[in-house]
């Protein structure tokens, strides 16, 4: 019985073994999925994919309309590597015993190399469910740009009693207006209304308070990239340039 995604295709008469062949070449060429290769370039219907997996694999089917986001499960595994790998984190639970198991829904859920990968970015176990291509792509898009793109009332924020409350409230306002600057194009930021006549709204991050600076700005610096404010690789470069500046004077 196959269990690599080539073979199914080939068994399952979707695609001719050389169309394979070249789909696995051109997967490793571009640091694909070869699932994203067989779908996108030659055409292999999704669908039909799906029931393929189905057939030769014991595993579940996830509905994507039933999936509801879940950010614990979220902030495992960034939006860039769950693009590249074409997964979506679904739940993230951890039992008693400190084992934790994330519900990944996968277009190839036969790809042990991505499994793995996963496994030692986020330290679980994964749990593979077989969902469209397409759908874990949408998931990917919509489930990201909503789970940074969230706000709360600067009121909210407040509630912090002290000195420390109202360093957090500086920090999300400055954080917030990065944030807004790389946004505002795209309309996408939602305020929520307060009794204040003039609003302050500051990104949501349901472990702000226990959030360190380096996540913070990690996911600032998400949220940049995707809305293509600069490329990965014009942060690189300033990146090297200001360690370099740095170097010299020391």
């Amino acid at each position: 019985m196959p269990e690599r995604l080539g073979e199914i295709v080939i068994e399952s008469g979707l695609a001719a073994r050389d169309v394979v062949l070249r789909a696995a070449q051109h997967a490793e060429q571009e640091g694909m999925p070869l699932v994203a290769v067989l779908v996108h370039e030659e055409g292999v219907d999704e669908l039909a994919l799906v029931a393929a997996i189905k057939r030769h694999v014991r595993v579940s089917i996830e509905d994507p309309a039933q999936v509801e986001h879940d950010s614990e499960a979220m902030r495992q595994i960034s939006r860039d590597d769950c693009w590249r790998l074409r997964v979506m984190p679904l739940a993230l639970i951890v039992y008693d015993t400190g084992t934790r198991f994330l519900r990944l829904a996968m277009a190839d859920p036969t790809d042990a190399v991505t499994i793995a990968e996963v496994e030692h970015v986020t330290g679980c176990q994964v749990d593979g469910v077989l969902m469209p291509l397409s759908a874990v792509e949408e998931l990917v898009d919509k489930a990201y740009r909503a789970y940074v793109t969230e706000v709360i009332p600067r009121e909210r924020a407040a509630l912090v009693p002290g000195p420390r409350g109202e360093s957090l409230v500086r920090e999300l306002e400055r954080d917030s207006k990065a944030t807004e600057s790389a946004l505002s194009s795209s309309g996408e930021v939602k305020s929520v209304p307060s009794e204040s006549t003039s609003p302050t709204t500051v990104p949501y991050h349901r472990v702000t308070d226990e959030a360190s600076l380096e996540i913070r700005h990690r996911a600032l610096l998400d949220v940049l990239l995707q809305k293509r404010v600069f490329s990965e690789d014009e942060y690189q470069e300033q990146v090297r340039l200001l360690m370099r500046q740095h170097s010299d004077k020391a």
